[in-house]
C-alpha cells in the first residue's frame, strides 16, 4: 500500500466521507464556525506579520528619512534613554510653590497657633496673594496695598480679643513676610490710599482714574494709570471697593461696572470679585457672631460656677462662726 493510503486507512469512517475526492468538485459545507482559540491564533498571526512588515519595509525608510542609523549602524551605536524625572530634577525652578510660601509663614508664626475658625481663611487669602505675586504680569502698587490689607483687617478685626493683643500683627508681618513684600510698606501704602479716599469726593475720584486729573498722592495716582496695563488681581478689586466705601460710595454692581469702565478693566472682573468679596465678608461675620454666643454661654457658665463656689465659702464662714452654745446638747441616755 502506498503512504496516502496508510494515512486515510488510519483516519476515522466520518473523516474520510467528508473529504473531497481527488478531481472531483463538490467539497464539503462548512457545518459551524472556527473555535475562539483559533481565531485568536490568527490574530496573533495577522499582528506578528503587521509588525514584521512595518520593521523590514516600513521603518528604515522612515529612520533614513529623520537622520536616524539603520541597519547594522543601528544595532551597534549604543542607545541612550534619558528619563524625563531626572531633567526635572536638574531643573532650577526659580517660582516658589504655594507650599513654600506657607512653610515660611509657619517658620515666622508659629506659636500660638492660628484659631481654626481662622486658620482656612488666612490660608486662602495667602494663597490668593501667592498666585498674584509670582505671576510674571504682576507689579505691586498702592491699590493691591489697599486691597490686601483690607481683606486682611475685615477678616482679623476681633482677633486680639480672643487671643491676645498684638497677635494680629504678628501674623500679619509673618504672612507678608512671606510672600516677599515689606508688611510696614504695604500697610503704610494701604493707609495712604484710604486717607486719600476719606477726603477725596467721588467725582474727583473719577477724574484721577480717567486721567482728566491727577490725584494728589502719587502712588495712587499711578496706580490708577497702570491698572489696565499689569495682572489684575482680586486684591486690586478690594482695594477699589475699600475705595469707595470710604468716599461714600455704595459698593453695588452698578457702580463697579461704572469704575470698571473709567479704568478700562473687564467689568465682569470686578463684579464678580464683588460677590466673592461680599461672601467672604458675610461668612465673616457668621462665624464672629457664632463665636461671641459661644463666648457669652462661656461666661454664663463661669458666673454660675462662681457664684455657686461663693456661695458654698459663704455657709461654710457661717458655720464656723456659730457659737458653741447655740449648737444642740446631746440628749441624756436613758
Amino acid at each position: 500500500h502506498s503512504s496516502a493510503s496508510l494515512q486515510r486507512a488510519r483516519l476515522p469512517e466520518e473523516t474520510l466521507s467528508a473529504m473531497p475526492v481527488l478531481g472531483s468538485r463538490t467539497w464539503p459545507k462548512r457545518t459551524s464556525r472556527p473555535s475562539s482559540s483559533c481565531r485568536r491564533r490568527c490574530a496573533w498571526l495577522g499582528l506578528c506579520s503587521a509588525a514584521l512588515f512595518a520593521t523590514e519595509v516600513v521603518a528604515p525608510g522612515w529612520l533614513s528619512f529623520i537622520g536616524a542609523p539603520t541597519g547594522s549602524r543601528a544595532s551597534t551605536e549604543p542607545r541612550h534613554v534619558v528619563h524625563a524625572s531626572r531633567i526635572l530634577g536638574k531643573l532650577d525652578n526659580p517660582i516658589r510653590t504655594v507650599s513654600e510660601t506657607l512653610g515660611d509663614f509657619y517658620k515666622a508664626y508659629p506659636q500660638p497657633p492660628v484659631l481654626p475658625i481662622y486658620r482656612p481663611v488666612i490660608i486662602d487669602l495667602m494663597t490668593q496673594a501667592h498666585l498674584a505675586v509670582v505671576d510674571s504680569r504682576f507689579k505691586y502698587d498702592a491699590v493691591f496695598a489697599a486691597g490686601l490689607y483690607g481683606s486682611y483687617s475685615g477678616v482679623m478685626g476681633r482677633y486680639d480679643t480672643m487671643v491676645g493683643a498684638g497677635n494680629t500683627d504678628k501674623i500679619w508681618d509673618a504672612m507678608v513676610k512671606a510672600l516677599g513684600l515689606n508688611p510696614q510698606e504695604v500697610k503704610s501704602d494701604a493707609e495712604a490710599v484710604m486717607a486719600y479716599a476719606k477726603d477725596t469726593s467721588p467725582a474727583d475720584i473719577l477724574a484721577h482714574m480717567e486721567g482728566t486729573s491727577k490725584a494728589g498722592d502719587a502712588k495712587v495716582a499711578e496706580a490708577f494709570a497702570s491698572m489696565n496695563s499689569k495682572l489684575y488681581t482680586m486684591f486690586s478689586s478690594v482695594g477699589l471697593f475699600k475705595i469707595m466705601e470710604l468716599s461714600g460710595v455704595e459698593a453695588s454692581k452698578a457702580n463697579a461696572e461704572e469704575w470698571a469702565k473709567v479704568l478700562k478693566i473687564q467689568a465682569s472682573r470686578i463684579t464678580g470679585d464683588l460677590e466673592t468679596y461680599r461672601l467672604g465678608l458675610n461668612k465673616m461675620q457668621k462665624a464672629e457672631e457664632m463665636i461671641r454666643e459661644v463666648e457669652i454661654r462661656e461666661k454664663k457658665k463661669l458666673a454660675e460656677r462662681l457664684e455657686g463656689k461663693a456661695k458654698a465659702l459663704a455657709e461654710k464662714a457661717a458655720n464656723m462662726s456659730k457659737p458653741k452654745s447655740e449648737e444642740k446638747e446631746p440628749e441624756p441616755a436613758a
